[in-house]
């Protein structure tokens, strides 16, 4: 999996993110850490905030694709 697809996916869910950041931890394009900053978050407790980049990414979770994922997110305001 590349950093690039995962996200152009993640784009596709948070138009109007302020950050959005893909980072490939190892270069073996299974680890990647992301990083979510947009209003789509604001008031929305931090867990359901993971839930939300969890579930843009559960197919490439589920086969393997994306073997561990670290998730950073917040609110703009």
């Amino acid at each position: 999996m590349e950093a690039e697809r995962i996200r152009v996916l993640l784009e596709r869910e948070f138009p109007d993110a302020a950050e959005l950041s893909v980072e490939d931890r190892t270069g073996t394009g299974d680890h990647f850490q992301v990083t979510v900053s947009s209003a789509a978050f604001d008031g929305v407790p931090l867990i359901e905030q993971h839930r939300r980049v969890n579930d843009v990414l559960v197919e490439h979770l589920r086969d393997g694709s994306i073997h561990e994922l670290r998730i950073k997110t917040k609110g703009t305001t």
